[in-house]
């Protein structure tokens, strides 16, 4: 009898083992939901914990809470909070050395930038300086005589002088550098270059085509910067740019030639970036649509929310074949794969706003049907607002344009002081500089001259010496 009973307390061991494991990963992410989509920081601190505590033997996952918990509390300014989570890092995960030092050293700057602080006169940077820092900015090159001339004249400590000179050297080709370095990795514009769509699914797709999608996209995200819009008209606006190939993708009439032009959408369910064949087939598989990619950039790009690595040992979703069944509705297959507890959380907050997406197919074509069976393009938000498809989607969007507005000056500002590591690294002391920029562009409509101009007369740009 001793055997058996061996074997079930083993059994029950590794049963509890994986709950403890399977619990602290759901608390993980749940403290994510919380930081991110929901911003109370403080719970997330609270959940993180909780996940460190329940993880066990997964010190990977135990050292990635604390390392969370140690960034929350470097963004609420409680710094001896933060150091002591990093000096606990240190002691139990020595592993992570390097990232801890790193942020040790950003709280040491931090300490000493404040302390000088306490002299304004000493605190801001000259204009020379400001000027240089922002033809980096904007250009990736160095000022030019009417930015430096600007500077002489003292106005570059002024709202209205950067803006001005912000407005100008948006329209100036050199712009373009801010296209290729900022918008290019917010939006992951270099995305559909690794996009392979299958040759015997989709056999129009050429490389001409995916060329076409490509420059489709840039053309569109200049003409946004340049003309100076309202930032949220990436996701809203209702023209593009098509040459005779992607007309024909589209099926719009009227288009000849190799040139690109600008046209208007012949009705509202394509707008801004997700109605554009490139970012759908970059965001899809070589075969299929993906929901959850999809819904991820929504969430990632519009919201600035950190989408969480998948678990190990969760397979992906399996891959039609030639001459198979047909596999089911792509929303079928999506919850059949959501009765993985592990997956269900995050697949919760991502997969509607993919879902919604689904009457574009894996190369962007408006479809209406899925294996065979009408598609369902339904969802709703966290807080319980429903949608059916692209347009309610937009539309919903658009009540939390706030939260874009202030993600986006976060990039940008992350962006602007050369910030490394994590896009968007801002921290929580910053945010009432994010907050003002924000504030002060919504009178100018959110053009971009307003948004980036604030960011180039915020204190953490016109700083003395810039935090890391």
């Amino acid at each position: 009898m001793r055997k058996p009973l061996v074997l079930g307390l083993s059994l029950a061991m590794v049963v509890s083992i994986a709950l403890a494991a399977q619990s602290a990963q759901e608390l993980y992410e749940r403290g994510l939901v919380q930081e991110h989509a929901r911003g109370d920081l403080k719970q997330a601190i609270v959940l993180y914990a909780q996940a460190a505590e329940a993880a066990g033997t997964n010190r990977a996952l135990a050292a990635k809470a604390l390392i969370r918990i140690a960034g929350l509390h470097e963004k609420l300014g409680a710094n001896r909070d933060a150091e002591r989570t990093y000096a606990e890092l240190l002691r139990t995960y020595p592993e992570q050395t390097s990232e801890v030092a790193a942020a040790q050293e950003r709280l040491k700057v931090w300490r000493r930038t404040t302390a000088d602080a306490r002299d304004q006169s000493l605190d801001r940077a000259t204009d020379s300086e400001v000027a240089a820092r922002l033809a980096a900015f904007i250009w990736r090159d160095v000022p030019d005589a009417p930015l430096l001339q600007a500077a002489q004249r003292g106005e570059l400590g002024d709202l209205n002088g950067i803006t001005r000179q912000v407005a100008r050297m948006l329209r100036d080709k050199r712009s373009a550098a801010l296209l290729d370095n900022f918008f290019a990795t917010w939006l992951s514009l270099d995305r559909l270059k690794r996009a392979r769509p299958d040759p015997v699914l989709f056999p129009q797709v050429d490389a001409e085509l995916l060329d076409a999608m490509g420059t489709e996209t840039r053309l569109f995200v200049q003409s946004q910067v340049r003309g100076d819009h309202d930032a949220v008209e990436l996701w809203t606006a209702p023209y593009t740019f098509v040459n005779e190939r992607l007309a024909r993708h589209y099926g719009i009439s009227g288009v000849s030639g190799k040139d690109f032009r600008r046209v208007r959408w012949p009705n509202g369910n394509r707008a801004g970036l997700l109605g554009q064949a490139g970012m759908l087939t970059a965001l899809s598989t070589e075969k299929r649509t993906s929901p959850t990619l999809r819904g991820t950039y929504v969430m990632s790009r519009f919201f600035g929310m950190e989408v969480p690595e998948p678990p190990a040992n969760i397979p992906p979703l399996a891959e039609p074949q030639p001459r198979e069944e047909p596999p089911g509705t792509m929303r079928g297959r999506l919850l059949v794969h959501r009765t993985n507890p592990q997956c269900a959380s995050c697949h919760a907050m991502f997969d509607p706003m993919g879902l919604a997406l689904e009457n574009f197919d894996a190369v962007g074509r408006w479809r209406t049907t899925d294996s065979g069976a009408p598609i369902d393009a339904s969802g709703a938000f966290t807080d319980g607002t429903r949608f059916n498809g692209p347009i309610e989607m937009r539309a919903g969007l658009l009540r939390y344009r706030d939260a874009y507005y202030t993600s986006v000056t976060r990039q940008l500002l992350a962006y602007a002081l050369n910030r490394k590591g994590r896009p968007g690294r801002v921290y929580e002391f910053e945010m009432p500089s994010v907050r003002q920029v924000v504030r002060t562009a919504s009178a100018q409509g959110y053009r971009w001259s307003a948004i980036i101009g604030g960011i180039a007369a915020s204190a953490p740009f016109q700083a003395r010496e810039v935090i890391p």
